[in-house]
């Protein structure tokens, strides 16, 4: 009779501890989406700018948009602008999509002169930039977003 009990709960332990100790679920962290400026052009009239992004969070990420603007100079620093430029990357009709592991270019058109009047009020040496989208996580898309100064994002 004991050798039963024994034998019942060694099974019942050893359920537990099997079912118990589950494996560590992986966490989206944004921070592992990289950012790479690849190329940048600039004039009076127009500056554009090529920036690589690389998904490395072990998510996919969609319905992805990127947007830049020039943050806004005053006598204490700057501040947000409303105004933004979007991004756009080349052959894609529909919405960006990045699996994991994967890089995707977009591309920036921002016309200097015929948008804004006053260039001395903008700052255009520290572009701000944000991404926008959602990762999978099993059939669900959870909304994320990375905004920030371009050159801290690209320093990350």
């Amino acid at each position: 009779m004991k050798k039963k009990y024994l034998i019942l709960i060694s099974s019942i332990t050893l359920i537990l501890i099997l079912f118990g100790c589950s494996t560590k679920k992986e966490q989206f962290n944004d921070g592992n989406i990289v950012f790479n400026v690849v190329d940048t052009q600039s004039t009076n009239e127009f500056q554009t700018y090529r920036i690589e992004i690389s998904n490395t969070t072990g998510f996919d990420l969609t319905h992805l948009s990127f947007n830049l603007s020039y943050p806004i100079k005053t006598s204490n620093g700057s501040k947000d602008n409303p105004f933004v430029v979007e991004g756009t990357v080349d052959n894609s009709a529909e919405s960006v999509n990045l699996k994991s592991g994967e890089t995707t270019t977009f591309s920036v058109y921002a016309p200097i002169s015929e948008v804004f009047s006053d260039t001395n009020s903008l700052d255009f040496e520290n572009p701000s930039v944000k991404l926008k989208g959602y990762f999978k996580k099993g059939d669900t898309e959870i909304p994320f977003g990375v905004s920030g100064g371009l050159n801290v994002l690209i320093d990350n």
